[in-house]
């Protein structure tokens, strides 16, 4: 069997459960920012990386771009994200070509 590397802890220490649940709070936020917002966004954003931090946006052509201004505007927000909006409108298809 190989080691796969992951490792599932019980974290018990109230310094670190307040970090993570405030991390989780303010990626909440900007994931509710987000949905709010997504009007504004389109259709520029399209074929681009935006990122939502400190609950504004950028629309960048990198992910690298994306986080490095969320990392200087916002060095605080630890939750912030980063995500690629696709170029074409309507479903996406997938095929078995098996």
């Amino acid at each position: 069997m190989t080691d796969s590397g992951i490792v599932i802890e019980d974290v018990t220490d109230p310094d670190e459960i307040g970090r993570i649940q405030a991390q989780d709070k303010r990626h909440r936020r900007n994931s509710d920012w987000l949905q709010a917002h997504w009007a504004d966004l389109l259709p520029q954003a399209r074929g681009k990386f935006i990122a939502v931090a400190g609950q504004e946006t950028f629309i960048a052509e990198t992910p690298a771009e994306a986080w490095a201004w969320a990392d200087k505007t916002h060095p605080e927000d630890t939750g912030a994200i980063v995500q690629y909006v696709r170029k074409a409108v309507g479903p996406r298809f997938y095929a078995n070509r098996g």
